[in-house]
């Protein structure tokens, strides 16, 4: 039985702004990954901060990050 791994992948705002969304997941998709869960949503600024502590410049990405909607999406892909 194959190993499942699961990925996180945000679609920030530029991405739908230019309609990109399709596009990503095909992208996504065409390298092996299965899209099993998405849903747009507003990013929690905890959970932000978290997810960027490592970065130089979490604060104002933080901030961009939490202007707006993004597209959260689960994927599998199988080892």
């Amino acid at each position: 039985m194959a190993n499942t791994e699961r990925t996180f992948i945000a679609i920030k705002m530029e991405g739908m702004q230019h309609d990109l969304v399709g596009d990503i997941i095909k992208h996504f998709e065409q390298k092996g990954f299965r899209l099993v869960a998405m849903k747009f949503m507003k990013a929690y600024e905890e959970h932000t901060k978290q997810h960027y502590i490592d970065l130089k410049d979490c604060l104002r990405l933080v901030k961009y990050m939490n202007s707006g909607l993004v597209v959260a999406m689960e994927h599998h892909s199988w080892q």
